[in-house]
């Protein structure tokens, strides 16, 4: 007589996990990637770690328009006030609009405005400064030609202007005075030009000076001088002079290596971006760059290239870190570090817009809005190359100083790195585990090691067969490094994801689950 006989119980697997792989929000999320997650960090990577803190520095109300690191100091837009280092600019009242910033010899331009500023004194003015009224054309020697003049008396232009501008005049009934001029002199009420630079004499009414600067959509500094492009046109100041953007002149041998400098790049489309990097600078459409090439303007040159550009309006996340440039391309994060851009973003798993970028020097912070209008803030770490999400912090422009990264939202100017997350909420939610088998499978236990700050919690569970339930294994109060052992009640499923949510910073330093195999589906 033979007695029936019992399979063999499967043996127990154990997988340890100890490398934890950055955020993948992608249905192909592998196993130890991280599907998604909630003010984590890939700064301690391979471990998996919450964020620091983050300190509002500077409350503030009104419309965010802009954040820029001025010498030592944080320049912003609330509404139509400027603040420098939280004490509002007495006087200055700017529109209520995003801001472009940049800073060449201690001298701020913000623009639309066009208004320069300098923080070691706190004082401003109009940097496309005009006058209108009447002039009365003369000379300031005999030597001019008859019918000639290179003199006008404008009663009151003489204190909006400086010796050396490259100002425009227009009003003019002879079409030949109108145009771009050197002003040699200041004598009061006289504007001193060349001479001969003027036709005929006598008074004219309705005479406009202006000093004029680009109507800029984005600016940098480079080699001594300002860059700003807008539309499909590219200008440079005079060397070492913000205000100065239609200085031409050249010098006693020809040579215009001071000179202002324009170009138009004959592209279609509007420039959606410009930053500058370690070998030059760079100007950027959505479907193209542009690389500046040349020392002086008489060999500038701005050389195309068909690759990745800046989506168009996120000017903003252009960020150089560890000599690199990034930004939001429209195919999305991109990078360059002088050759063709590569992606860098496809395991974010949505499709972006409308970011604000900046750098705490070892990591791209990319605070964006996805394709269901929700906000993300994002962190690219430049060292592992791994991404891991935040939470849904809406920047609105970013600035580095001193070390520190700050990034502006409507609550006023936070700065990254300090304070307490005693309070702070995260998650981290494994990809599916499969154990690389198309079979069933049974979990029969959870280890976690975890290091944490004294009092924080954190709950576990386990979702199977992409349900939508979570069950929770265990909650536990962490500490000192240790392992904490979770029994699970034994279910077969094709597959299964683990969760983590905490209050508090915590590390997870390994994961381990116990498994057995359970035959194939039916």
């Amino acid at each position: 007589m033979h007695l029936p006989t019992f399979p063999r119980s499967m043996a127990a697997v154990r997988h340890v996990q100890t490398a934890f792989g950055g955020y993948d929000h992608r249905p192909a999320c592998p196993e130890g990637g991280i599907y998604e997650m909630i003010n984590g960090s890939a700064a301690d990577s391979p471990l998996f770690a919450t964020r620091p803190g983050r300190t509002l520095s500077y409350p503030s109300t009104g419309q965010p328009n802009g954040l820029f690191a001025a010498g030592d100091g944080l320049l912003w837009c609330a509404g139509t006030a400027l603040y420098h280092n939280g004490e509002a600019v007495p006087g200055c009242t700017l529109t209520d609009t995003a801001k472009v910033f940049a800073e060449l010899g201690g001298t701020v331009l913000i623009w639309p405005d066009k208004i320069w500023f300098r923080p070691a004194d706190g004082t401003f003015g109009s940097a496309e400064p005009s006058w209108t009224g009447t002039v009365t054309l003369g000379s300031s020697d005999d030597t001019g030609d008859a019918g000639r003049a290179n003199v006008l008396q404008a009663d009151g232009a003489g204190t909006r202007f400086r010796v050396g501008d490259a100002v425009t005049l227009s009003g003019f009934g002879d079409a030949r005075n109108n145009g771009t001029y050197i002003l040699r002199g200041i004598d009061g009420a006289k504007l001193i030009f060349d001479p001969n630079t003027f036709v005929g004499s006598g008074t004219v009414s309705g005479v406009t000076i202006t000093r004029r600067i680009p109507d800029a959509q984005h600016a940098c500094s480079y080699g001594n001088r300002l860059w700003a492009c807008a539309q499909d046109t590219v200008w440079c100041t005079k060397l070492g002079d913000p205000l100065s953007w239609f200085w031409y002149e050249a010098d006693e041998n020809g040579a215009v290596a001071t000179a202002a400098w324009s170009v138009d790049v004959g592209a279609p489309g509007d420039f959606s971006g410009c930053a500058a990097t370690g070998s030059g600078v760079v100007f950027l459409k959505p479907e193209g760059l542009w690389r500046l090439y040349g020392t002086r303007p008489d060999n500038f040159q701005l050389v195309a290239s068909a690759a990745l550009g800046a989506e168009q309006g996120s000017g903003r996340t252009l960020v150089t870190a560890a000599e690199t440039l990034y930004y939001l391309s429209p195919a999305g994060p991109a990078r360059t570090a002088g050759g063709r851009p590569t992606r860098i973003g496809d395991t974010l798993g949505r499709t972006l817009s409308d970011g604000a970028a900046g750098t705490d020097g070892t990591r791209w912070y990319l605070s964006v809005r996805d394709e269901k209008n929700a906000w993300h803030l994002f962190a690219y770490d430049t060292r592992s190359g791994l991404w891991s999400r935040e939470d849904d912090f809406h920047a609105r422009a970013f600035a580095r100083r001193g070390g520190a990264l700050y990034a502006q939202d409507a609550s006023g100017v936070w700065r990254f790195g300090t304070g307490s997350t005693a309070q702070m909420q995260s998650l981290l939610e494994t990809g599916d585990f499969v154990s690389g088998s198309p079979d069933c499978k049974r979990l029969l236990r959870v280890q976690l090691r975890l290091e944490a700050e004294a009092g924080t919690s954190i709950t576990a569970a386990v979702q199977y067969d992409s349900d939508g339930q979570w069950h929770t294994l265990a909650a536990m109060t962490a500490g000192a490094k240790r392992s904490f052992t979770l029994p699970v009640l034994p279910r077969r499923c094709d597959h299964f994801r683990l969760r983590l949510t905490g209050t508090g910073a915590w590390r997870l330093l390994s994961l381990t689950r116990t498994e057995t195999a359970a035959g194939p589906q039916h």
